[in-house]
């Protein structure tokens, strides 16, 4: 009979040790990672400027004048997204063209925008990442 009570505590031990053991990775993965700060310098290298688009809105009689900043994730995906200029233009373009005045005021309009933006350019930028987009210059009229 004694030996089937160490055999118990033993078993018990182990099941315990190996749960807990479980219960740390996981909580492990799913800690988010930490992210870097970017240097000044690398934020330059990385980042790019649109020219100043004036667009019409959905709302009837209203157009916006904006400029965006958008940071990539490496040089070769800067430099992939300077050759798709003209399309980044349409989709910048596009997106605004589909928002009405009241959608676009306020922070969180420009917040909408820029998670728009991000998203979209993210679909056309195939060397890298868009990592923000940032608007730089916003007037609505």
């Amino acid at each position: 009979m004694g030996k089937i009570k160490v055999i118990f505590v033993v078993f018990f031990a182990v099941a315990a040790i190996g749960a807990s053991a479980m219960f740390y990775m996981k909580k492990v993965e799913a800690e988010p990672e930490i992210e870097k700060a970017i240097s000044a310098e690398e934020l330059a290298e990385l980042s790019i400027d649109t020219d100043i688009i004036t667009t019409n809105l959905a709302s009837a009689s209203n157009f916006a004048i904006v400029q965006f900043n958008i940071l990539l994730s490496s040089k070769e995906a800067k430099e992939e997204t300077e050759k798709r200029t003209p399309e980044v233009r349409a989709a910048i373009i596009s997106t605004i063209a589909g928002l009405t005045k009241d959608q676009l005021i306020g922070g969180e309009g420009i917040s909408i925008l820029e998670k728009e933006l991000s998203a979209k350019l993210g679909n056309i930028v195939e060397t890298g990442e868009v990592d923000r987009v940032l608007v730089t210059e916003f007037k609505i009229q």
